[in-house]
């Protein structure tokens, strides 16, 4: 199965980064250690989803490298700096007891996932559009 169609791609994605949060929040109130791997665990989730199954305009349905994650070089770079972003967030926003660990956890998760959509935007650059 895979997804091309613009407003499909942005349904799941939108609608994933509505439940997710009101799951995760709901957990935190129960556990801090709940709601944080819930949304580590959804996070990483849905970037594996939509590096394995969203696909470009104009590109096949044939499986993807294994470390492309975007159909394009810009969008894995905004992606990735994104979550380096959210990670240089989350670095210096855990400071609550409780949320410490989890914290930096997070920060690790989200430096790696940076980290993956950083190295396919180098490739993709390096490819080129010829690919």
């Amino acid at each position: 199965m895979r997804i091309s169609t613009p407003s499909a791609q942005a349904g799941i994605v939108v609608a994933a980064v509505i439940l997710m949060p009101m799951i995760g929040v709901a957990l935190l109130i129960v556990n801090p250690w709940w709601g944080a791997a819930w949304m580590l665990f959804a996070v990483t989730a849905l970037v594996v989803f939509t590096a394995r199954v969203f696909r470009g305009a104009g590109e096949t349905t044939a499986p993807r490298p294994w470390w492309q994650m975007t159909a394009a070089p810009f969008s894995s770079g905004l992606l990735s700096a994104m979550f380096l972003a959210q990670a240089t967030f989350a670095a210096f926003s855990s400071w609550s007891p409780p949320l410490v660990v989890p914290g930096r956890v997070s920060v690790v998760v989200l430096l790696l996932i940076g980290a993956a959509y950083a190295s396919s935007a180098i490739r993709l650059t390096r490819r080129g559009p010829a690919a």
